[in-house]
């Protein structure tokens, strides 16, 4: 079965997200199909690895872009792998979405700690203008 991933977020800047596929040391592929294992085929705006060998594949909406992947045959433990891989590529993109939103806000980050729950935990400072 396709599916879009279940991370609630809708991506409106491809761009972030590929940044983000770059910064995990994944790339993504300027392929305009994904074929899934149910033989669905979707139209994509590229494809990159799901982190258990398949490929998933960025996919434009009405309001903006969502995730498709393949999950058909996959065990419980390929597709708590799959998701936390997703999961992992999405909080990627939110960070360098929330980072750049800040910036072009004039702040600058002055802190930046990985919480043992996996949450990225930001401080940005503006000086006096």
């Amino acid at each position: 079965m396709s599916a879009g991933t279940d991370v609630q977020i809708t991506l409106q800047d491809i761009e972030e997200f590929c940044g983000a596929l770059a910064d995990l040391g994944r790339g993504i592929a300027n392929l305009f199909s994904l074929t899934t294992s149910d033989g669905q085929k979707h139209r994509v705006e590229g494809v990159f690895d799901d982190g258990v060998g398949r490929k998933a594949g960025i996919k434009k909406t009405d309001k903006g872009f969502c995730i498709v992947r393949d999950c058909k045959g996959l065990n419980p433990a390929e597709l708590a792998a799959q998701d936390k891989s997703i999961k992992q590529v999405v909080q990627r993109y939110s960070y360098r979405k929330v980072v750049k939103q800040l910036q072009s806000r004039g702040y600058t980050v002055a802190e930046e700690k990985k919480q043992a729950d996996g949450a990225i935990r930001v401080v940005a400072r503006k000086w006096g203008t």
